[in-house]
C-alpha cells in the first residue's frame, strides 16, 4: 500500500479534529462544574484511545493504516465505532497484499452493513485457527449484493471463512495461522 501524503494529512486532521472535541467535552463539563461527569468521559476516551493503539500495533503495519483510514470514514459518515482488539496477529499466514485486499473488503461491507448514523462494533480477536475480524451492525443497512458477492468471492478464492449473516447485522472473516513446522 503506497500512501499518498493527502491521505496521511488527512488521518491526522481527523485525529486532531477527534482529540479536539473530547477536550471541548471536558471542559464543558468542568466548567459546568461536573467534574464526576468529566472523569467518567475521560475514561471512556481513555478506552477506545487504547483500542485504536492496540489496532495499531499489528504486526501488519498496512492493515493498522488501512484501519485508521477506514475508521475515518466511518466518523466522517456519523457511525459510531466500539473497536476491540485483542491480537497483535503476529502470524498470518496470507502474504501483506491479500491480507490487506480482504481486510479492506471486509471493513467496506462493514461499513455498508452499519449505515449512515449508527452503531457498528469490531473485534479482531485470535483463535485456535487464525484471526477472527467480526463486525456488528446494531441496527443493519441494507447492503448491496455486488458487496457482499466481492469479499465472499475474494475470500472463497483465498479458501478464506467468511461468514454473513445481515438479518443480525453480523459478519466475519477468519485470516488463518502460518502452519508451524513440525520438527523431526
Amino acid at each position: 500500500m503506497t500512501w499518498q501524503a493527502a491521505q496521511i494529512i488527512s488521518l491526522l486532521r481527523w485525529q486532531r479534529h477527534d482529540i479536539l472535541n473530547h477536550l471541548q467535552v471536558i471542559s464543558g463539563y468542568l466548567q459546568l462544574q461536573k467534574s464526576d461527569r468529566a472523569l467518567s468521559y475521560l475514561q471512556e476516551v481513555i478506552v477506545q484511545i487504547e483500542q485504536v493503539g492496540r489496532l495499531m500495533r499489528l504486526k501488519q503495519p498496512e492493515l493498522a493504516l488501512a484501519s485508521l483510514l477506514k475508521m475515518e470514514q466511518a466518523a466522517a459518515r456519523g457511525i459510531t465505532l466500539t473497536i476491540a482488539v485483542h491480537t497483535a496477529m503476529e502470524n498470518v499466514a496470507l502474504d501483506d497484499k491479500e491480507a490487506l485486499t480482504l481486510w479492506e473488503a471486509a471493513w467496506d461491507l462493514a461499513l455498508a452493513l452499519a449505515g449512515e448514523g449508527n452503531t457498528l462494533q469490531v473485534s479482531l480477536t485470535e483463535v485456535e485457527e487464525g484471526y477472527y475480524l467480526s463486525f456488528k451492525a446494531v441496527v443493519p443497512a441494507i447492503v448491496p449484493a455486488g458487496a457482499v458477492n466481492y469479499l465472499a468471492g475474494l475470500a472463497g478464492r483465498r479458501q478464506i471463512p467468511f461468514t454473513w449473516e445481515p438479518e443480525k447485522g453480523e459478519m466475519g472473516l477468519l485470516l488463518r495461522k502460518q502452519l508451524k513446522p513440525i520438527l523431526a
